[in-house]
């Protein structure tokens, strides 16, 4: 019995072979999207759950309201002295580690090379705390020492093309620009996974750091503090410790902004676990990073990459049922001989699941060829690195075969059920028909499209978004700017005179000016008022080198004495955040981390964009620090390529041991919106699909529609109907369904991209003719495809369709 059906099936799917070439192909890519989708969500869940202690691994939260009435802002760091502390005082805490970096970066020299790497300062129990491979050295012993530093095998690579290199030399300038001196190596660990929430080239000593910055304050949070827990530990219990300890211990500290601001931050703290951080990072892709944590994801985008690859995995499902319900008809005089001869309803249903097992099958087979062929192109579109032998994971079988059960059950059963009711008596005399006028099929088209509509307009709306942040007038113009780091210059000052004295004589350069990356948010008294605003130190050529225009007042210049240590420029967020209506020559006090200074304002400028379009332009302090090294932004002229040479040529005569690097300020802008930009090309790739798919759907069921209305065609074209007038009577229902679509996708659309367009502070508005244009393009898209299967029943002899009926 089997061995027949087995036959009978392969002889049905040949004799179709067009038709089960669309069902397969359909249900394949279907498929292929639902398996990146897993995928990609194995990826996400997979980050930190290397390290031995991952059970027990926590990062301490800090929860601060900086100001009085504020909001409070969670982020990922503490001071400096809460770990030691926290460790002494509080017994669940068996170990651990802080950690400064992430965004710092420094220039590494050995072996007669020097490169710009990341690095990180850490305690020397960060082996003991985190699970880092090491291929050389000791890791109980490697950080302890006065001068030691770990390095990565990458790292090794580069300097000595060797791993054996424990006992040689680095020489590293900091950051800070105090040149740290000859360190040994000590120690050499694998390169941090991929999936490794903390990314390094080379691990420093945290005393390094205690030597230019040696912090005993409980009110900052700047770096990441990490904590192992013993086992049966409660977090919450331990919080509340955290919470006490703080209270006591910070006890004068608090007092003593009260007296200098008027007020203390409220501050409590919270653990958060190492393998949540990824996917709860605590801060926006782009800003600054705690604690050596790279920038991470949200739960959202693995939501909505499997919401979209399923629905593309419905639509092909819903393209397979209504061609087979079209094909039905073909195959009724089959099923009544069968019915005839003996064969149950329940035979028949089980020889056509049986098919669609089989078709699901073949599907199944071509998506694993489409997923190792599509992989590396949806690593580049995510910006992953998922191997296509990770599809074999043990913990993936039961996924995969569950969506090849529901595959088969969802295509399969329906139009079994279907044609296992055929009557043997109607199917002999050529009178059967499918009851009804196919409510189920039709519900599925209005699905079809509506997915097809909903993602089209997402499609419109990030692109339309991105366009926006690419465009808009960010208060000063990045164009031709340049701007790289003088990572740890030995005397920064001399380093800077010397650079601006050989680009000023060169052809292409227009303007230089040195000072820092933006410092963090800061506590600002402007007289009775405390505000929270964001530190930048420049000199007199950063205004005119990035075309910031004044308000009021002057710029800095070295002109006035005491500008290089007594003033300050402002913007108009800090003017209106200090209620000041007369802001030139009012004072305003930094905190007690920028040197408490008061300085006076001589100049407000426009608000201008510093940050990312998703933040409200904050209040911003920008003064002189002659000793404080940081980066060059450099304005070249229209001639890009004369520009460049002579900024580099300088640039390396000046720093030749110093890796040669920079980036256009515009292509630092558009690395905020990086997520975005992919998250843009994979749903137009996803929109595109489900166009696709959905035109091979409506195209099936027209198909039942013009073989349903066989004799009705042959009447009218006897009686004088234009082959046009037959297109109209088979187009218009359908045209109706389209329309339906449109109506119930555009609300739901609109909701979701509102919901997502919130995430920026600067937005477009929901325009009607991203709606209409996509509306409209799935109503052409319809039309095309319905036009071909209806000139094809209009045209048919009516002669030959009245003798079939």
């Amino acid at each position: 019995m089997l061995q027949n059906y087995l036959k009978i099936t392969f002889r049905m799917l040949w004799q179709n072979r067009l038709y089960s070439a669309i069902n397969v192909v359909g249900l394949a890519v279907g498929i292929t999207c639902v398996l990146l989708a897993i995928l990609y969500i194995k990826d996400e869940r997979s980050f930190d759950r290397f390290h031995g202690n991952a059970p027990n691994l926590y990062r301490i939260t800090t929860t601060m309201v900086r100001t009085k009435g504020g909001q409070a802002e969670t982020t990922g760091g503490t001071g400096q002295v809460q770990g030691p502390v926290f460790k002494a005082q509080v017994p669940e805490v068996q170990n651990y580690v802080r950690i400064m970096g992430g965004d710092i970066f420094g220039n590494l020299i050995a072996a007669e090379k020097s490169f710009n790497l990341q690095l990180l300062y850490v305690d020397s129990t960060f082996f003991k705390v985190f699970t880092f491979k090491f291929l050389s050295g000791n890791p109980e012993t490697a950080l302890q020492g006065a001068n030691t530093v770990v390095i990565t095998e990458r790292t090794a690579r580069k300097f000595f093309n060797s791993i054996d290199v424990v006992g040689k030399t680095l020489l590293e300038d900091g950051p800070s620009g105090n040149q740290m001196g000859a360190s040994i190596i000590t120690g050499v660990v694998q390169d941090p996974p991929r999936t490794s929430s903390l990314q390094f080239d080379v691990l420093f000593p945290f005393k390094f750091m205690q030597v230019s910055f040696d912090d005993t304050s409980w009110l900052n949070a700047y770096l990441g503090t990490f904590v192992v827990l013993h086992p049966k530990a409660d977090p919450n219990a331990v919080v509340r410790k955290f919470d006490k300890i703080h209270t006591l211990f910070a006890r004068q500290q608090r007092a003593e902004n009260r007296k200098n601001y008027g007020f203390d931050p409220a501050i409590r703290y919270g653990l958060q676990r190492m393998t949540d951080i990824h996917l709860a990072p605590l801060y926006e892709s782009g800003s600054n990073r705690e604690g050596g944590v790279i920038n991470g994801s949200k739960p959202v985008f693995s939501y909505l990459f499997l919401g979209i690859s399923a629905f593309i995995l419905l639509m092909a499902s819903i393209n397979f049922v209504n061609i087979s319900i079209a094909n039905s008809l073909k195959r009724a005089k089959e099923v009544g001989i069968r019915k005839i001869t003996g064969s149950r309803p329940s035979q028949i249903i089980f020889q056509f699941l049986g098919e669609s097992a089989l078709l699901c099958l073949l599907a199944f087979g071509l998506a694993l060829i489409l997923l190792f062929v599509t992989l590396p192109v949806f690593n580049q579109l995510s910006g992953k690195g998922i191997m296509y032998g990770e599809i074999m994971d043990k913990n993936l079988l039961t996924p995969c075969l569950i969506l090849l059960i529901v595959n088969i059950l969802m295509t399969g059963f329906y139009p079994a059920l279907v044609l296992s009711k055929f009557k043997p008596t109607h199917v002999l005399y050529n009178r059967q028909k499918l009851s009804g006028r196919n409510w189920l099929g039709r519900s599925l088209v209005v699905v079809q499209f509506s997915l097809s509509v909903f993602l089209v307009v997402c499609t419109l709306v990030f692109y339309h978004q991105m366009r926006y942040v690419r465009t808009k007038d960010l208060g000063y113009s990045p164009d031709q700017v340049i701007y790289t780091t003088i990572p740890g210059a030995r005397d920064f000052k001399a380093i800077q005179a010397i650079l601006r004295n050989e680009l000023a004589n060169q052809p292409g350069i227009q303007h230089v000016s040195f000072g820092s990356e933006l410092g963090g948010r800061f506590e600002t008294r402007v007289a009775d008022r405390m505000i929270h605003s964001v530190y930048r130190y420049i000199d007199e050529f950063y205004l005119p080198a990035l075309s910031i225009p004044l308000k009021a007042g002057r710029n800095l210049s070295l002109s006035f004495l005491s500008d290089k240590t007594n003033a300050v420029i402002v913007n108009e967020a800090f003017i209106k955040a200090a209620g000041l209506s007369k802001p030139i020559g009012k004072t305003i006090r930094l905190s007690n981390d920028a040197g408490g200074k008061t300085l006076s304002i001589v100049g407000v400028v426009q608000n201008f964009h510093f940050g990312s379009l998703k933040e409200r332009i904050q209040p911003l302090a920008m003064f002189m620090k002659e000793d404080q090294s940081g980066g060059i932004w450099v304005k070249i002229d229209k001639n890009r390529q004369q520009g460049l040479a002579a900024f580099e040529e300088v640039y390396k005569k000046t720093l030749p041991m110093v890796e040669y690097h920079y980036r256009f300020l515009d292509e630092i802008n558009a690395k905020d919106y990086q997520l975005e930009q992919q998250w843009q090309r994979i749903v137009g790739y996803a929109a595109t699909l489900a166009i696709l798919i959905c035109t091979l759907g409506l195209f099936g069921l027209a198909h039942l529609s013009a073989q349903q209305r066989t004799k009705e065609i042959g009447i009218r074209k006897v009686l004088g109907a234009t082959v046009a007038s037959i297109v109209v009577l088979l187009s218009k229902d359908f045209i109706r369904l389209v329309l339906i679509a449109i109506l119930i996708a555009s609300p739901v659309a609109a909701g979701v991209m509102n919901r997502w367009l919130q995430a920026f502070a600067y937005r477009i508005d929901l325009a009607w003719w991203v709606f209409a244009l996509a509306g409209g393009l799935a109503i052409v898209i319809a039309l095309a495809t319905l036009s071909v299967q209806a000139i094809k029943a209009a045209l048919m002899d009516p002669v030959v369709s009245l003798r079939r009926e």
